[in-house]
């Protein structure tokens, strides 16, 4: 890995979230391998970004073997840690029983305290000062016995994506007390973790620090660019576009790339409120309220009269099945997730799904699934052509924060209930 100046690797962590892991021996030989790799100048503005985030000191990692300071550093980290009064009081969220359907905050889970000592990390493993959680829908599909992506145990600590810093290591982690890592940090103020399981956080000029858990985050920017431009033929000029879950933090963004290409976008949300932020703040050309007194057949048909060549769903059930009765020949279907399908339906042989499908076979047109995890080796484009949108104005991701640990399960619960718009995070800060 060191030998290459541009590699990447997956680490599967203990709760089988996959983390990508970016690792430089040089960051001036990043820069100039991204330039010589890809020729467009918005790929030397990036190489140039990430040659400046690299060498930042917040994000100097060792990423071979530890040169002096660095073992000085673990030294001083050992002997610190072995002192008795170096501990920690740790809040975290633990599940207290499976949801039955819709996730309760007030009964699902419980928050807990526990010390954790500095001394009793393992050799590998970190101690980590969370700073901001992303609050993501997948979590609450981690909650059922029967989940795919990996399932949280009874009294288990709720997982959640994350960063913060450094402020105790073991002898072999090869972290230095201070560093801002990011990774799955779990719902608490303090994360033991292995240090192979944590990985640098990268920062972006021109952007807040939060944007590598949103806009340039694996589950949501990210997620959004490859649904859009990798799954099925992209959208083109004139051809008309609906996004569902469109005021989200997936489907926000999936929109605005959209309108990139020159289609005609249309966004589904719930509430007047969300209708006029579509229109007024994404640009959109108009927006479906599933929550209005007209039916989404009647409003499907008002405003794709000609009818839907391309759609990017997210929610699932009823909605995803009106939108494939006015499919277009050679439409295509993205299928990036599901979420009026996540309380208690999924994995259950519950799940509502398209009576309209056959319109596929009859339109001769395609619908395609995908995870973002599938696009890995596509990483650096994703993060090329998004920052390069970014700094045109052509794209950006309203964030919504909720402040201390103990609103974390209602920031989860917001989720499915449409109590914010863009992405939900939740801010730390008062509890470190």
């Amino acid at each position: 890995l060191c030998r290459d100046p541009f590699s990447l690797r997956q680490t599967r962590s203990s709760d089988q979230a996959i983390l990508l892991t970016v690792t430089t021996h040089d960051a001036g030989a990043l820069a100039s391998s991204l330039t010589n790799f890809m020729a467009p100048i918005q790929v030397r503005i990036v190489a140039l970004f990430i040659f400046l985030s690299t060498v930042s000191p917040t994000n100097a990692v060792p990423m071979c073997a530890p040169d002096a300071e660095a073992t000085v550093g673990a030294k001083a980290n050992i002997g610190a840690s072995s002192h008795p009064e170096n501990t920690v009081t740790n809040k975290k969220w633990v599940l207290h029983q499976r949801p039955k359907g819709s996730f309760c905050p007030n009964s699902d889970v419980q928050l807990e305290t526990e010390t954790i000592c500095h001394s009793s990390l393992k050799n590998d493993e970190i101690l980590v000062q969370t700073s901001v959680l992303s609050c993501d829908a997948f979590i609450r599909t981690m909650l059922d016995e029967e989940a795919h992506h990996g399932v949280v145990p009874i009294r288990g600590t709720l997982p959640a994506i994350g960063f913060g810093k450094v402020i105790a290591a073991g002898p072999d982690a090869k972290k230095k007390i201070g560093t801002t890592v990011a990774g799955m940090m779990g719902a608490q103020t303090h994360a033991r973790v292995k240090a192979n399981e944590a990985f640098p956080m990268l920062t972006f000029p021109f952007m807040s620090r939060t944007a590598s858990l949103g806009l340039m985050g694996m589950s949501s920017g990210l997620t959004a660019y490859a649904g859009v431009f990798y799954v099925c033929r992209k959208p083109r000029k004139g051809e008309t576009v609906v996004v569902t879950g469109a005021a989200g933090a997936v489907g926000s963004v999936a929109a605005q790339l959209c309108k990139t290409t020159g289609a005609r976008v249309i966004g589904v949300a719930g509430g007047e409120k969300k209708g006029a932020y579509l229109v007024d703040s994404l640009n959109l050309d108009g927006a479906i309220d599933y929550k209005s007194d007209k039916s989404l057949e009647e409003q499907i048909g008002e405003l794709c009269p000609d009818g839907i060549d391309f759609i990017y769903d997210n929610v699932g059930g009823k909605t995803l099945d009106a939108l494939l009765s006015r499919i277009n020949p050679g439409a295509r279907i993205v299928i990036c997730g599901a979420i009026s399908q996540y309380s208690g339906r999924l994995n259950k042989g519950l799940v509502e799904g398209p009576s309209n499908y056959l319109k596929l076979a009859e339109q001769n047109a395609q619908m395609c699934g995908f995870t973002v995890m599938q696009y890995m080796m596509r990483l650096p484009f994703m993060l090329c052509g998004m920052f390069y949108l970014y700094l045109r104005g052509k794209v950006h991701l309203t964030e919504h924060f909720e402040t201390g640990i103990e609103s974390f399960p209602h920031a989860l619960h917001k989720l499915f209930t449409g109590g914010h718009i863009g992405k939900m995070l939740v801010d730390l800060k008062n509890d470190t």
